[in-house]
Order: C-alpha cells, then sequence, then structure tokens
C-alpha cells in the first residue's frame, strides 16, 4: 500500500450523524442514499494509521491491520465490539488459512509474516523473508500462502504444514494487491509499475498470461467476481477498469474518485465498494460492464475497505489525533 499515508485528523460532520449522502463524480446530488454511517467503534491503542481490511465470515469477524500501533484491530461482527488486538508488528496484508488454523500478517518494516492462531489470536510465530512484505493471500487449492514483496520484483510462497517459504514467483516490480478465483484456478496479482495484472498458476507458481490494466494507472485494488467471471481493477488515476477473465480482455472502465486503495466486492447487490482517501465510490455492476453509481464521503484518511457478505455492510478505518476507529456503513 501507499506509504506517504497519514493518519486522519478529524471525522466528517456527516458521517457523525449517520446521514451520509451520495454524491456523483461530478458533483450532482443523487436522489438515493447509497450508505449510511453507524456509530464509530473505538479501537484500543491509541491513534495510527491502518492499511488492508478483511471480512472473515466463518468467525464473524473483521480485521484491520493498524500500522500505526503495530497490532491488528478486530471487531466482532455479531457484537459490533472491539476484540483485544494482538500486537504483530508494523502489519500490512492479512491472510486466513482456515485448514491449518492459522492467520498470516505481512510485516512491513522487520521484514518477517507474522502467524496467529485462528482461534485464541496468539501469536505462534513468525518468518524471516528478504524485504517488506504488502499483502498476503492464502490460497484454498494448493494450501500455500503467498507475500508479496513490496515493491520488489518477488512474491513469495509458504507452506503452512511447515510455516518456511518453499518457492518465489517472479513478478515485475511493485505488487500491490493478490486474489484467487476458485473457478479459474488462477492467482491474480496488481503491478503497479507497468498497470498490469499478472496471472500465476497455482500448480506451477509460474506467470502464465499478462493482462493490461488501461486506462487505470497505478492499480491498487483488485476484486473478482468469480460467478461471472469478471475481475475489477482500480487505478489510482481515478479509473476502474473490468476484465473478462475468460477472453482476458478489458470490457468496461468507469470513473471513481483519484487516489483509490483497497476495493471491495457485495457478491448479492453485484456493487463494488472503492476506498478512495476520504470517500468511497461506489460502482454496480452491470452485463455491459459497470456504472458509476456516486461517492459517499468518508473520514479524511480512509483508504481501506471491507465488505460482509453476510449483511452487505461495509467497514472502513481511520484514525483522529487522539484514537482510531472502525466505521460501519449500511446500504
Amino acid at each position: 500500500m501507499n506509504k506517504k499515508l497519514n493518519s486522519a485528523v478529524g471525522m466528517l460532520s456527516l458521517l457523525l450523524v449517520g446521514g451520509a449522502v451520495a454524491v456523483g463524480i461530478a458533483g450532482e446530488r443523487k436522489a438515493e442514499t447509497l450508505l449510511t454511517a453507524q456509530k464509530p467503534i473505538l479501537i484500543p491503542g491509541g491513534p495510527g494509521g491502518f492499511d488492508w481490511m478483511l471480512v472473515d465470515g466463518r468467525s464473524d469477524r473483521v480485521f484491520a491491520t493498524h500500522k500505526g500501533t503495530k497490532s491488528v484491530a478486530i471487531v466482532d461482527l455479531k457484537t459490533d465490539k472491539a476484540l483485544p488486538s494482538p500486537m504483530v508488528g508494523t502489519a500490512q496484508g492479512v491472510a486466513i488459512d482456515r485448514r491449518d488454523n492459522k492467520i498470516y500478517l505481512g510485516d512491513d518494516e522487520e521484514h518477517k509474516v507474522v502467524i496467529l492462531d485462528y482461534t485464541t489470536l496468539k501469536q505462534t510465530g513468525e518468518i524471516a523473508v528478504t524485504g517488506p512484505v504488502d499483502d498476503v493471500l492464502y490460497c484454498p487449492k494448493n494450501g500455500m500462502i503467498y507475500a508479496d514483496h513490496d515493491d520488489g520484483t518477488d512474491v513469495w510462497v509458504i507452506d503452512p504444514k511447515t510455516d518456511k517459504i518453499v518457492g518465489s514467483v517472479t513478478v515485475p516490480a511493485a505488487p500491490e494487491k493478490i486474489e484467487y478465483d476458485r473457478t479459474s484456478d488462477r492467482i491474480y496479482q496488481n503491478i503497479k509499475s507497468d498497470s498490469t495484472i499478472q496471472v500465476i498458476d497455482p500448480a506451477t507458481n509460474k506467470v502464465e498470461k499478462t493482462f493490461s490494466t488501461s486506462p487505470a494507472v497505478g492499480p491498487h485494488g483488485l476484486a473478482i467476481d468469480g460467478k461471472a467471471q469478471r475481475l475489477y481493477s482500480a487505478g489510482s488515476n481515478g479509473k476502474l477498469i473490468v476484465i473478462d477473465l475468460k477472453t482476458g480482455k478489458t470490457i468496461a472502465s468507469v470513473d471513481i474518485e483519484k487516489g483509490v486503495d483497497q476495493i471491495a466486492y457485495d457478491r448479492t447487490s453485484q456493487r463494488i465498494y472503492c476506498a478512495c482517501h476520504g470517500a468511497i465510490s461506489v460502482v454496480q455492476a452491470t452485463p455491459e460492464g459497470a456504472k458509476t453509481l456516486g461517492k459517499v464521503a468518508t473520514p479524511n484518511g480512509s483508504h481501506t475497505i471491507a465488505v460482509d457478505n453476510k449483511t452487505h455492510a461495509v467497514w472502513t478505518c481511520y484514525s483522529d489525533a487522539k484514537d482510531s476507529y472502525l466505521l460501519k456503513l449500511v446500504p
């Protein structure tokens, strides 16, 4: 993720009253309220910037790596209450291996992958690597963990049975977001430096194809609709593209706010939520590709996002000068 992000200052009054109003990209007011903010949830530990977020439907928990406090913030989705925040270093990406009952987090500063027990949330180990780690992924097909070398040229492959590096995938510089799709049985890796997506075969751990993300430049957020076989990649220049995974061709491009980081896909509503530094751009999937519905104001500095596919709630996080918060927004 973007290393220049700073902790946010202040909470927008629009959100404090829970009355988020959708506003179009061009600034026109929409009749529909896309998302309504709930009361912010205080996260223990004080202020500090966040990075990736992940909703785990099995345990009904949302995770947000809290780099500024070297911990991972966790909220119980059944109660909307914050749980104790395990100390994990300057973690960025987070992945869950339910088969081996483990959580993996990529550490930026200390060049390691941290391991937590899935049930107790206690640290059980760490794996040393040769550079900073950004996003991490669990691949259910081969049972491996993939860890991005932040701004490097490789993706480390870790075997959870031994918690050792067993290989690597060579990619162009600056891997960002990595996702796996069961239907195509492929791993998709956003690359910021050359605006591409590297298609990795998990059976061989080699890149077999390259997709261009043009006109989306410097792709950050990535999400996949496995049923429709579509991939959504968001560029920092304010473009979201739709790729047909069967052909590898871009079938649509829509405008979103500039400075996007993480994006999330709601399978039921078929909406793509794009966290864009103080706003969430909301995009609707269509038979032709996609259309932009508008944007919702969020606290300054909020740039990560996750969707609870059970309740369709959208989660983001932010910090002010005194404290840190997770924020739920309801469609």
